[in-house]
């Protein structure tokens, strides 16, 4: 299995859920679960029921997090060059039909975020921004809908708070 990429800031989020998860909200719904199992009947139990329900969806989170730590190659995008779009790049673009300015972060499939404008590396925009220079137009089209853009600057993403 190819190894998905992912930046240390990204990495570090995820060990730190993980963490928690597993030392902090596991080990406080088992004691929930005890102290509601001692209060007879489990099967119409809700708070029994409710932190069993809360314990399989913390297990379901733990392997899905742990499939990430384990099959993740951490890019430290301090030693990579922003000279061109790169992965952990932050890229400024003029939008040429809009004269829109917008702002994306090159980051791993696990790191996506659209709201803070965090695009994957294996996007159709992420593959079509790697390796584009400052000032470079260029064309990119998803769902017959053609864009044109211009890339105005290039820099490493900034360390978000963790």
């Amino acid at each position: 299995m190819k190894k998905e990429l992912i930046t240390t800031f990204g990495y570090e989020k995820i060990l730190k859920e993980f963490k928690n998860l597993l030392q902090i909200q596991k080990p406080y719904w088992v004691k929930e679960k005890e102290i509601a199992a001692q209060h007879g009947d489990r099967s119409e139990n809700a708070e029994y029921i409710c932190a069993k329900a809360e314990i399989r969806n913390i297990d379901k989170r733990l392997r899905f997090l742990d499939k990430i730590i384990n099959n993740s190659e951490v890019i430290d995008i301090s030693k990579i060059p922003h000279k061109k779009v790169n992965f952990g790049s932050k890229v400024k673009v003029l939008d040429l039909n809009t004269d829109e300015e917008k702002t994306f972060i090159i980051v791993g499939t696990f790191e996506t975020n659209p709201n803070e404008n965090k695009i994957s590396n294996k996007s159709p925009l992420g593959r079509v921004l790697l390796g584009k220079e400052l000032n470079e137009e260029f064309e990119f089209t998803i769902n017959e809908n053609t864009y044109e853009y211009e890339i105005l600057k290039i820099e490493e993403m900034e360390n978000e708070n963790i």
